[in-house]
């Protein structure tokens, strides 16, 4: 799929029409776990973007987005107690197919198309253990990579797009569905969580026309 993206990429560029490059940056509107968890991502997203203009108002942009993300959870019974908190990167490159509504100056757009994203980082559990036997509790701490699978989304959005000279601004409204959670958590007795499905982002891209 890499070389056919890369093919299709490449062909777009040769018979494109216009070739902005830039950034991608703004907030996301939705939590990145179940509300069992307690999430600690931050709430920013940015990356590089580069959009090729196409015949007919058609386009086609790939952005590579960054996002830090994180939970923290916890639970305890009679015989122990813990906290669970991870830290990771994630890592999102939309490949999306924008159509621009032929309106002067003000360009409204609508974009679908796929995003695979990865997901990075650490786990940390510190905690306490009693032995039934002796009462004794023991503190314990372990840290470990996390194994979350890649995932997949499909993204609608929205926006409008205008130009200052060479400039071109695009604030948007996108939606993801991911149609996997990556991030499944179970404790046994204790609570379950996973990462969300749905996806709302805020952002707003800035880039320069180079031809």
């Amino acid at each position: 799929m890499r070389y056919l993206l890369l093919a299709s990429l490449t062909c777009c560029v040769c018979f494109g029409q216009s070739l902005v490059v830039g950034v991608v940056g703004g907030g996301r509107a939705t939590d990145d776990v179940t509300s069992l968890a307690t999430p600690e991502s931050r709430r920013y997203i940015v990356g590089p973007m580069l959009e090729i203009g196409l015949p007919l108002g058609l386009g086609v942009e790939v952005d590579a987005l960054y996002h830090r993300q994180g939970y923290l959870i916890g639970a305890s019974n009679v015989l122990s107690s813990f906290t669970e908190s991870e830290r990771a990167n994630s890592w999102e490159f939309p490949l999306l197919l924008k159509y621009k509504l032929p309106v002067p100056k003000l360009k409204p757009f609508v974009e679908v198309g796929i995003a695979p994203r990865t997901i990075v980082g650490n786990i940390s559990t510190s905690g306490v253990s009693m032995n039934v036997a002796t009462g004794q509790i023991t503190p314990f701490s372990t840290s470990s990579g996390t194994a979350w699978s890649a995932s997949f989304g499909i993204v609608a959005g929205g926006g409008v797009q205008f130009g200052l000279g060479p400039l071109r601004l695009a604030p948007e409204v996108r939606y993801t569905h991911w149609t996997t959670t990556p991030i499944n958590v179970s404790f046994g007795d204790g609570p379950s969580f996973s990462s969300t499905q749905e996806q709302l982002d805020v952002l707003i891209g800035i880039g320069f026309n180079l031809r």
